[in-house]
């Protein structure tokens, strides 16, 4: 764990890890309590240390620079739901096509601005039981 938290487990690798930390700051002073995890490597991907916190944040969100369909996003959802973990669950995913234009590749990538937003739904759509 890059940073602990209660409500919800934020996990990324690369690039994503950095949005997901500067995400958690923001959160924290909405008075969300959100734990990063740093994947590190997706193969061999830390089943263990996923399980181990959405078990006790109840709440996942996946930040991923890879297309939702098809990606780390969905293979996460599939080793917590195989490991029969309940939980709140959403992703932040690029966006369609990546653009040529570097102000609209920033906009279809994952952003703090869009794990924030992503974070505060989860958060509404309450714990699972």
């Amino acid at each position: 764990m890059r940073r602990a938290g209660a409500d919800m487990t934020i996990v990324s690798v690369g690039a994503g890890v950095h949005r997901a930390l500067a995400a958690a700051d923001a959160l924290s002073r909405d008075g969300i309590s959100a734990g990063v995890l740093d994947l590190r490597t997706v193969t061999p991907l830390d089943r263990e240390g996923i399980c181990t916190a959405v078990a006790q944040t109840g709440r996942l969100l996946v930040v991923d620079e890879d297309y939702e369909g098809f990606g780390l996003s969905g293979e996460v959802a599939a080793r917590i739901l195989e490991a029969g973990i309940g939980c709140r669950y959403a992703r932040v995913c690029t966006q369609t096509t990546l653009p040529y234009a570097r102000r609209l590749e920033d906009q279809a990538l994952p952003s703090v601005q869009r794990i924030c937003s992503a974070a505060a739904a989860l958060m509404e759509s309450g714990r699972a039981s």
